[in-house]
């Protein structure tokens, strides 16, 4: 499976419409995105949180300037995304959401210059028209590269907010969490601030670890977006609770506004710091990885192909279909079937006929005689075979104790079925039908019965006579042939005759020819014809011999594991598109669990930072920090 940056999300997308079709399930809902903002250089933090946090207000505090108007559509219960950049950044950004059909913007470009680089997006709040904005912030999400969660001190630990943050699959080191309106917390503190603060780092951290973060290094935050400073803060709870002498406030209350403020100080500065090219690439990484595992975890939790992997396992293995299919096809019948196949094919006439031509054809000068009396034999066989004779009657011999080969194939594919009836709700598969089983064993079978008769005949035809044999082969038909017309007359003549005077005499020579007259030569190749067909009637009657043995051992032969061969073809049938989607879900399953559990892009750098006292321990990114921080190191 082809893993690179640019198709990792079309790859996940391909799995999940594979896995929906294979387990006839819907297909899961992704949100993708990471992968297309690696093509720029912005760094687009999301601002997520619910109705009345503060949104708009932390949106102009970062910017320090007045970016989101209280007369514009947007602000407080947002209900679609609006985007806040600089003018230059417009067309990166255009680029980007470019693939977003469906989710409307609001852009708006009166950014400061401070910004260049950096896009602030409210997300629509979750209080209003909770399903409607809750599908477009996950549109979004996946093209954003941080996400800022906004909460208050009454809505922390929020149910809803902390399951959009586990969908938003952004790489938790890119979160960060903003606690606002924590003068009114200040102000609710009775004297106490310091635990109040703690009590809301407790309720914060619990809700980090809610949304998956446990472990990982977040960044948190308590600020007073529309009180930033100290004085601010400390004014504003002095307002909201007079007293009837005026006095300085709690050197408490005063260390607690203090550091509310510097909070706010060092979120405006992770945030409005442009991160360096080579850290954002990696911050962006980040995120496609956690997006991959995130949504590879996801597919295989929607899904759950190991599932049904398992159910196959338990109730399509091969063993148990060849358990059924032995139920139905068994030893003794395929033993019998085969039996009833040969008997009925003894083929005696064809064998001799085999053997003999196979045999005549060693024998030089044999085959004049042999042909014709073949080919006499083959006319004859013609004019029997125009004689009409009554229709014979032959059992099917498919069928054994009353059950035809129909049924056995339909009791194999029904037992299968019944097998298969939870698995087969769930995953697209389709059997082989009765008849095509039915013809493929028709077909086995007899291959198989046509192979135990090869193997019989086999042997006789592969028999070659050795040197000598060969040698016979060709002196005999010569010797018969110039014996008798030639040699044995003038052999007779010369030994009758009682002059030993000088050979070639006048005399010699005229018996010579008196002794090879055409009356001779006649009969003397007719005795030797008569040798000739009497050689070619033994050596067909050897033939006729063998084949008849040959019959009598396949008639006699016990076909041992007859139908070990046609059950397993017969399992392999029926098995074949269970194991290609076996094969299928197996593949898309080692897949994702190898994308759950990959890290192969590089991880940003961060650098801890512990705060002594109540604050929160929080981890702020080198590339966000400020230039004065970075030279301070």
């Amino acid at each position: 499976m082809d893993t690179t940056e640019h198709n990792i999300e079309a790859h996940l997308s391909s799995a999940n419409r594979r896995l929906a079709e294979l387990l006839h399930s819907a297909p899961a809902d992704l949100a993708t995105g990471s992968a297309r903002s690696l093509q720029d250089r912005l760094w687009v933090w999301g601002i997520l949180g619910g109705k009345d946090v503060g949104k708009s207000t932390l949106i102009n505090a970062l910017a320090g300037a007045e970016v989101v108007h209280r007369g514009t559509a947007v602000g407080e219960g947002t209900y679609q995304p609006a985007a806040y950049l600089h003018d230059g950044d417009r067309d990166a950004l255009d680029a980007r959401f470019a693939t977003l059909g469906g989710v409307s913007f609001t852009v708006c470009t009166d950014a400061p210059p401070s910004m260049r680089g950096l896009v602030l997006v409210d997300l629509p709040d979750f209080d209003s028209m909770y399903t409607d904005h809750l599908t477009q912030v996950r549109a979004v999400a996946g093209a954003l590269d941080g996400i800022i969660c906004v909460t208050t001190p009454k809505k922390v630990g929020d149910l809803r907010a902390i399951n959009e943050i586990q969908r938003v699959l952004k790489a938790r080191n890119n979160f960060v969490y903003v606690v606002n309106k924590m003068d009114w917390l200040l102000g609710q503190s009775d004297g106490h601030p310091s635990g109040e603060l703690d009590r809301m780092s407790a309720a914060l951290n619990t809700q980090m670890a809610e949304c998956g973060v446990n472990g990982d290094a977040g960044r948190s935050f308590f600020i007073s977006a529309k009180h930033r400073t100290a004085d601010s803060i400390i004014d504003e709870i002095a307002r909201h609770h007079p007293t009837d002498s005026p006095r300085s406030p709690q050197p408490e209350m005063v260390d607690a506004a203090r550091r509310v403020a510097d909070d706010f100080d060092a979120l405006r500065d992770t945030l409005t710091t442009a991160p360096t090219a080579e850290a954002a690439d990696n911050n962006k990484r980040a995120n496609l990885t956690f997006q991959v595992r995130a949504q590879a975890r996801t597919l295989l939790d929607h899904h759950n192909p190991n599932a049904a992997l398992d159910s196959l396992q338990r109730n399509a293995n091969p063993e148990t279909i060849e358990e059924i299919v032995v139920s139905s096809f068994s030893q003794v019948y395929c033993d019998q079937l085969i039996k009833r196949m040969n008997a009925g094919r003894l083929l005696s006439a064809e064998w001799s006929a085999l053997l003999f031509r196979q045999r005549i054809a060693h024998w030089p000068v044999l085959g004049i005689i042999a042909w014709p009396l073949a080919l006499l034999g083959a006319i004859v066989g013609t004019l029997r075979s125009l004689v009409p004779r009554p229709a014979a009657t032959q059992d099917d011999p498919f069928r054994f104790d009353g059950l035809a080969l129909q049924d056995r194939t339909h009791a194999a594919i029904s037992g299968v079925n019944a097998r298969l009836a939870g698995t087969a709700e769930r995953i697209e598969f389709e059997l082989p039908s009765a008849g095509a089983l039915e013809h493929q064993f028709r077909s086995d079978i007899s291959a198989l019965a046509n192979a135990y008769r090869q193997g019989v005949i086999d042997p006789l035809t592969r028999r070659r006579p050795s040197f000598p044999g060969r040698c016979l082969r060709w002196l005999t038909p010569a010797a018969v042939l110039i014996w008798f017309p030639l040699a044995q007359p003038l052999l007779s003549g010369f030994l009758a005759a009682t002059d030993a005077g000088p050979f070639f005499t006048m005399e010699n020579i005229r018996l010579v020819v008196e002794l090879l007259s055409a009356g001779n030569l006649l009969m003397g190749l007719g005795v030797s014809v008569l040798i000739l067909c009497g050689l070619v009637a033994c050596i067909y009657s050897c033939a006729v011999r063998d084949s008849f043995r040959a019959i009598d051992r396949l008639q006699d032969a016990s076909p041992d594991a007859t139908a070990a061969p046609l059950i397993d073809a017969l399992t392999r049938t029926i098995t074949r598109p269970i194991e290609t989607v076996r094969s299928q879900l197996t593949e898309l399953t080692n897949d994702l669990q190898e994308l759950a559990a990959r890290n192969t892009y590089s991880q940003p750098r961060w650098v801890a930072h512990r705060f002594s006292g109540g604050e929160l321990e929080r981890a702020i990114p080198s590339s966000c920090q400020t230039r004065s921080q970075r030279r301070d190191r």
